[in-house]
This record gives structure tokens, C-alpha cells and sequence, in this order.
């Protein structure tokens, strides 16, 4: 969640930034998405999830 969303939501004290103490959610894809043509998106895998601040999802090969 970024910042507008989580004080929309009454969550700006535990969320909408990276900082110790706020909960995370992420994923890391295999690949860059910002530098991977948008076609080509929807295959990207994904090695690292994580929701409300816990680790959901790990490649086996990491």
C-alpha cells in the first residue's frame, strides 16, 4: 500500500512505507518489470512475495 491509500484507509501508522515497524507487501519478480517489454509481463515469475509483513511465497531457488 503506498502512502494516500493507507491514510484513506486509517492505516498510515502501520503501512504505506517501507520503514521498520510498518508492514510490508511486495513481490520480486524474476525479471525487471520497469526494463520488460509490457507483452511480456504477464510471464514474469515470481521468486518473493510478501504480505502483511510475512514471507508468502519463496522461489526454491532462492
Amino acid at each position: 500500500m503506498t502512502p494516500d491509500p493507507a491514510c484513506a484507509a486509517g492505516a498510515e501508522h502501520e503501512s504505506g512505507r517501507l520503514a521498520i515497524g510498518h508492514r510490508a507487501d511486495f513481490t520480486v519478480f524474476a525479471e525487471n518489470p520497469l526494463a520488460t517489454p509490457a507483452t511480456d509481463l504477464a510471464g514474469l515469475p515470481v521468486v518473493l512475495t510478501v504480505a502483511d509483513g510475512r514471507t508468502t511465497h519463496r522461489d526454491a531457488g532462492l
